[in-house]
This record gives C-alpha cells, sequence and structure tokens, in this order.
C-alpha cells in the first residue's frame, strides 16, 4: 500500500495526542525507587501504571511511518534513475543530431565557396567576352556611323 509521505507523520500525531492527557505515559522516571519518598500506605514507592500496550502499538506505528517513507524513498530512486536514463538517451540523440547537423553544415559552406568561385570566374570571363565585343565590333560599329553622316554631305 503506497500512502503519501506525510500518513506515517500523522499516525504518530495521533498517537502521541490520544495519550497527551496522561503525561505518566510519556514520561520515564529514571531515578531510583528510594529517592521518590515513601507513599502514603507503607513507605513503598508509588511507581506510575505505564500503558505498554500504547507504546508498542505507538513504537509498530512509527516503523510502520518509517517503512512506509523508505519505500516512498526507494520509488523515488527508481524514478530518477529512469528520469536519468531518458535524459542519457535525449543528450545521446541530441548529440548525434549535432554532428549530422555540424556535417550538413559542413558540406553547405564548401557547396557555397565552390559556388562563390564560380560566380567570380564567370564575371570575369563576362567582362573579358564584354570587353572583346566592343574592342571587336566597337571600333567597326562608330565608323559606319560617321561613313553615314559623311556622305549625307558629300552629295549634292
Amino acid at each position: 500500500m503506497k500512502d503519501a509521505p506525510s500518513s506515517g507523520n500523522s499516525i504518530l500525531m495521533r498517537a502521541w495526542q490520544a495519550n497527551v492527557t496522561r503525561p505518566g505515559d510519556k514520561v520515564i522516571n529514571f531515578s531510583p525507587a528510594g529517592s521518590e519518598g515513601a507513599s502514603s500506605e507503607g513507605g513503598t514507592p508509588s511507581l506510575p501504571q505505564r500503558d505498554w500496550v500504547s507504546a508498542i502499538d505507538l513504537v509498530q506505528e512509527a516503523a510502520e511511518a518509517i517503512r512506509i517513507s523508505e519505500e516512498r524513498a526507494v520509488d523515488l530512486e527508481n524514478q530518477l534513475r529512469n528520469v536519468i536514463a531518458q535524459a542519457e538517451d535525449e543528450v545521446r540523440q541530441l548529440q548525434k543530431t549535432i554532428a549530422s547537423n555540424q556535417l550538413l553544415l559542413s558540406q553547405a559552406e564548401d557547396r557555397a565557396r565552390r559556388a562563390e568561385t564560380r560566380a567570380k570566374e564567370a564575371e570575369t570571363w563576362l567582362v573579358r567576352i564584354h570587353d572583346a565585343v566592343f574592342t571587336a565590333f566597337g571600333s567597326k560599329a562608330k565608323p559606319e556611323t560617321a561613313e553615314a553622316g559623311d556622305s549625307g554631305q558629300d552629295t549634292p
């Protein structure tokens, strides 16, 4: 039977509170029997009556409360071990994911560097082609327009 951890404490408190009105049950006199003084009936010391059954019941209830607390502690330890094992598994899985993502990132960075290099080479070739086109065709295009303008002036 699994009780809340405070049930053992409440059992102890109920047993103690039930006997609070009888102070002799809670106090044990360790002084020698002769030092108490004689009773009025003939000099024998009067010893208080003790309720040993209640004391044994109280000890049993305390033992039960301790047992319940120990069971609860064992249950909590087992739960903690399970949580720790799950957390360790999650950490391992996350580490694998991080390693995989780092590899993907490295590959993406390599592709980006290669693409940037190709883009620079393409720009260099485009500039060369542009310069070649204007060098080869640009000089011919300018004189033709000039000749067309000159021919109009030469004719009357």
